[in-house]
């Protein structure tokens, strides 16, 4: 997108400037994609066309019978991910293996190649899927079904083969069954490898604007790319040289492509404009809750097991002062409280006032150490909704889970993300899981937030996060990113929050997308 640099005026019932504190206005005004006043409308007016007059061009005006808010930004997402979703096969309603296979005889036809798919969860179906319920369906492709959290998946025999995995040997990121055969559960690493040849030969480009229309037609406007592959990462190049990129995006890397990177790394993190930025690279302590792969310090309560150890604070630390020498900021994937300390002691060895993302289960001594070191942390408000099972799942520990205001209360720099696609991407789903907590109410209320609270956190929030200053915000020298409602969210009842529905989505003063 080039700024455009006649004045815009953006006008609407109400124009929220910023949360924390609470402001509004009735417009702003912007030329080149930054605001350069916000005030009243008369005023805006008279600004616009003062600013018209001397640069010899004719305001335009953008008036909405609507409330205006800091376009959403969220910190932590996957972008082509989120893209490639929409054509895979949607399995977060299934509730029994049954239904599974059901929806899979019904969808595969349509895959020439690989057949892929997202969204199952084995405690809705009461067990674990396995390659020979795919077999069943699915014997002469490769079939790969990512579990909702990203962090395991299933696969058939066929695609076993395709990937080496049905020879002599074994993997600690592959489940064996009692005869020593793979069941087709794959973690981790294996998982991601899984689904990486699914993706093979995809249009990057392609994934990328599909996820981005989804991001714009819920108001985001700023995200912070995670994981992103070599392939996604050329994506994003063509996208942007294109001028077709319209959400500005912040992409943390994978290691494995940072590796591949080597010294170029320092140019690489310079590439780009206020649309595209590669800022950071992303690493990974251990992996989800609802896959028991998080790693804790005692035992789950519902299984023997601690989760995975992805990696140990000396590696990270390592790790952190490479990205560091290279102008990179590094994200650090820790959802157990053993990963968290674990990522912690490494983030401290390495002097790197970096980001955790999602520090699910976090106890007050983690609490005071990550602000200590000061860092930013990226948390995920819808988790709270999805993850019903906590209480079974750890017991006691349920009540330091996703501790939103104690984080806020120790100085902690807080930000909202939605993890998309592990996470619906409306930004009000999450704020209103932030304020009713969801199925963990009953034993985590006292951490709720309030509405204002909670706009700030996936507004300006999320861009601190970001180390963007001018996202999140309406003021004087912010980008004019603006998401239009048809309600105000401060003044509707809670219940009716997710439901409140983008108007039109603004980035840098020209309008994005509109509903019609």
């Amino acid at each position: 997108m080039r700024p455009n640099l006649c004045p815009v005026v953006i006008g609407a019932q109400r124009v929220y400037t910023s949360f924390k504190p609470t402001r509004y206005v009735d417009a702003i005004v912007a030329i080149a994609g930054t605001i350069i006043y916000a005030g009243s409308l008369d005023e805006a007016n008279r600004v616009a066309a003062r600013m018209a007059s001397i640069l010899g061009c004719r305001a335009r005006h953008e008036i909405f019978d609507g409330i205006a808010v800091p376009g959403f930004v969220d910190a932590h997402m996957h972008l082509a991910s989120l893209g490639f979703e929409s054509e895979g096969v949607d399995l977060r309603s299934v509730d029994s293996i049954d239904a599974l296979k059901t929806i899979l005889a019904r969808e595969a036809e349509r895959f020439s190649g690989w057949v892929y798919g997202r969204g199952w969860d084995q405690e809705r179906m009461g067990s674990w899927p396995t390659r020979y319920d795919l077999d069943d369906i699915v014997p002469d492709k490769p079939v790969v079904l990512m579990r909702v959290c990203g962090h395991v998946a299933v696969v058939n025999t066929r695609a076993l083969e395709e990937l080496g995995l049905l020879k002599t040997g074994r993997s600690e990121y592959v489940d064996y069954g009692c005869d020593g055969s793979p069941t087709g559960i794959l973690y981790e690493e294996e998982a991601y490898r899984a689904y990486e040849r699914a993706r093979q030969g995809a249009d990057y480009v392609k994934l990328i604007l599909r996820g981005q229309e989804a991001l714009l037609r819920n108001g985001v406007t700023m995200v912070g790319a995670m994981d992103v592959s070599a392939g996604e990462a050329a994506g994003l190049v063509a996208a942007w040289r294109s001028g077709l990129l319209r959400v500005r995006t912040r992409a943390y890397i994978s290691w494995s492509l940072f590796e591949q990177l080597s010294t170029a790394g320092a140019a690489f993190a310079s590439l780009g404009d206020d649309m595209l930025r590669f800022v950071g690279i992303k690493l990974y302590m251990d992996g989800s809750l609802g896959a028991r792969t998080a790693w804790l310090r005692e035992p789950y309560s519902d299984a023997n097991t601690i989760g995975k150890p992805l990696l140990d604070s000396k590696r990270l630390a390592q790790r952190a002062k490479q990205a560091q020498s290279r102008g990179f900021d590094v994200a650090v994937h820790a959802i157990g409280d053993a990963a968290l300390a674990e990522a912690l002691r490494g983030l401290e060895a390495s002097r790197c006032r970096c980001r955790i993302e999602h520090a699910s289960l976090a106890t007050p001594d983690l609490i005071d150490y990550m602000s200590r070191l000061g860092l930013r942390v990226a948390v995920q408000p819808r988790f709270v909704v999805s993850d019903y099972w906590a209480v079974e799942r750890l017991g006691d520990r349920a009540r330091w889970v996703y501790p939103f205001k104690t984080m806020l209360s120790r100085g902690i720099q807080l930000g909202f993300s939605s993890d998309a696609p592990v996470e619906p991407v409306n930004p009000l789903e999450g704020v209103y899981a932030a304020v009713t907590r969801g199925a963990l109410a009953s034993v985590t209320k006292s951490e709720s937030l309030d509405v204002e609270t909670a706009m700030h956190l996936y507004t300006q929030g999320s861009a601190l996060v970001l180390g963007e200053t001018r996202a999140g915000c309406l003021e004087s020298g912010c980008y004019a990113d603006v998401a239009i409602l048809e309600s105000d969210p401060l003044e509707e009842t809670i219940e009716i929050l997710p439901d409140i529905r983008v108007v039109a989505t603004i980035v840098g003063g020209e309008v994005a997308w509109r509903r019609v």
